[in-house]
């Protein structure tokens, strides 16, 4: 008999965002983490498009919004000299949340998300979704209770987790699931046990601090923003967390962290120390997501480094992936291919993300091996260090934050699970996003003639759009019996499928020729009739994992 249908270990963004979504679902899970509570540690400080988008699916976009960088901040990024009180060699400009957010509302087209990313340093996130996850019925979490041992049959998972205060007082209890979860980070047990190895690269160590200083963020001579790189010996980055009078620092080299914040700031401010460490930044993968039983996510399968915060983002999307996949299966509806695809359509994008944090470290050593000791001098040679350092950082620091491609142009190309569209489709890399229906594309965000948002009509199902007015092709009468056929196809598996008309002169633009669209749970596009009109129990099968796709005749 088992205690719940999915285990759940990690309480990180990930582990906490599979949890809600699980529930949501109508999925029991239990949550399980070492830590006693979340840290206040600084690590990730930014919530990308595709994250609030997943964020607003769950209901907590508001909250985390009110919770994050207020509304009226720059997330501007500057590289200056010397410290924040030197030259500004470079002002990579990022408007506040609240004019990305009015200029989302100004333009139709699906050039920009629904959601613009939003700043909100994980130490504030975390606690933030474990209220969220302990408020979904059938989620249970307990932090101070670690993942032992487990081992994995057809039937389940039986797992040994350990609470309490230390080894000697501890208490170990067994926990039977239908499915594991590994959420928890680099060093995953969950990974160990099935003996997964992790392969990439390992950067320079970096030593971290977290101060607290209520008023130097106003007084920056540079102006407001959300990160500050300093073109110094230290190779020395402050960013502003979502407050705006705690800032965490990251140096190379051992200079005492204190000092080197003075120094940063350029001009006394009154300060306190509340946290001094150190990490590596790491650009891995796992070999594989596992498979069975057991899954991995986040950190635990892809390491991506600090640079454009691809790794909890990507995590993030992991979890929305993984428990509509995880639901389905467990609720007799999603066949065998379902999950089995989890891996196929989540890794390459984690592997996309590992090469654009990389790309982005890399960029930023490029104009960093430009520094000089004469950098604040006032002579021809300093002068030449500034501008030979200003255009190189001018390109390469870019690589950090231009970032749309990746964050919401990813594609499950070859996906089992997607039918395929005829044509070489347009292209699914590079820093710039292009919205398309691409079968295996995110569904592009457009506003609907009474205002509302087109995703906010999709539930937590199988959606089929019928666009008015779109395409020539077949006959209304023809694409109206064919959703009907579908509508029928889905019942017979038990799938769930809503269908909404959709009578927009701006959806008929973006989805132009394609008067049916078949969304999944996830909002990526699964079908569209422009490309094909199969056999609805043919399609019904492939996209919920039931069976795979056999190529209509002729």
């Amino acid at each position: 008999m088992q205690d719940v249908e999915v285990l759940i270990a990690g309480g990180g963004p990930t582990g906490l965002t599979l949890a809600i979504c699980l529930g949501m679902l109508g999925v029991t899970c239990e949550l399980v983490d070492a830590r006693p509570a979340p840290v206040r540690v600084p690590r990730t400080e930014r919530c990308d498009a595709r994250t609030m988008e997943i964020f607003r699916r769950l209901g907590i976009a508001g909250r985390v919004r009110a919770a994050g960088l207020p509304d009226d901040v720059p997330a501007h990024v500057f590289i200056c000299a010397g410290s924040l009180t030197g030259p500004p060699l470079v002002h990579y400009r990022c408007p506040p949340a609240r004019e990305l957010l009015a200029a989302g509302l100004a333009v139709n087209d699906a050039s920009l998300p629904l959601e613009p990313p939003q700043i909100i340093s994980q130490y504030t996130l975390e606690p933030l979704l474990r209220e969220t996850a302990e408020s979904v019925p059938g989620v249970t979490i307990r932090f101070g209770t670690e993942l032992v041992d487990f081992a994995a049959a057809p039937g389940g998972v039986t797992a040994m987790v350990r609470s309490g205060g230390g080894r000697t007082g501890a208490r170990l209890r067994t926990v039977r699931a239908s499915y594991l979860a590994g959420c928890d980070g680099a060093d995953s047990t969950v990974r160990s046990v099935l003996g997964i190895e992790m392969r990439g690269e390992i950067r320079q160590r970096v030593r971290q601090a977290l101060f607290y200083s209520p008023d130097l963020f106003e007084r920056i001579p540079a102006g407001r923003g959300h990160q500050y790189h300093i073109a110094d010996q230290h190779q020395s980055v402050l960013t502003v967390q979502d407050d705006t009078q705690h800032f965490s620092l990251n140096v190379a080299g051992d200079a005492p962290l204190p000092a080197v914040f003075e120094s940063v700031a350029g001009m006394p401010a009154a300060y306190k120390t509340l946290y001094e460490g150190e990490w590596t930044p790491r650009l891995m993968l796992a070999d594989s997501y596992g498979g069975g039983r057991v899954f991995l996510a986040g950190d635990a399968a892809h390491l991506a480094g600090p640079a454009g915060n691809l790794g909890m983002n990507t995590g993030i999307g992991d979890a929305a992936d993984l428990a509509w996949k995880m639901a389905g299966t467990l609720r007799g509806w999603g066949g065998r291919g379902l999950l089995a695809c989890y891996e196929t359509e989540r890794r390459p994008v984690a592997a996309r993300a590992v090469e654009a944090s990389r790309r982005a470290l890399d960029g930023e050593l490029r104009w960093r091996a430009e520094w000089r000791q004469d950098i604040l001098d006032n002579t021809v040679a300093g002068a030449r260090t500034r501008v030979r350092l200003t255009q190189v950082a001018d390109v390469s620091q870019r690589w950090s934050g231009d970032l749309a491609g990746v964050e919401l142009g990813y594609r499950y190309d070859g996906s089992p699970l997607i039918a395929p569209a005829t044509g070489a489709g347009p292209p699914a890399t590079g820093s710039a996003y292009t919205p398309t229906t691409w079968p295996g594309a995110r569904l592009p965000h457009t506003w609907l003639e009474d205002g509302s948002a087109l995703q906010d009509h999709l539930g937590h199902g199988y959606t089929l759009l019928q666009i008015m007015g779109a395409g020539a092709g077949a006959s209304r009468d023809a694409v109206d019996d064919y959703a009907g056929a579908l509508a029928g196809a889905f019942g017979r598996l038990g799938a769930p499928l809503s269908t909404l008309a959709v009578n927009s002169a701006a959806a008929q633009a973006v989805y132009a020729g394609h008067r049916l669209i078949l969304v999944r749970p996830d909002l990526h596009v699964a079908w569209r009739s422009g490309d094909s009109m199969p056999d609805p129990d043919a399609l019904a099968s492939l996209v919920t994992g039931v069976a795979p796709w056999a190529a209509p005749p002729g």
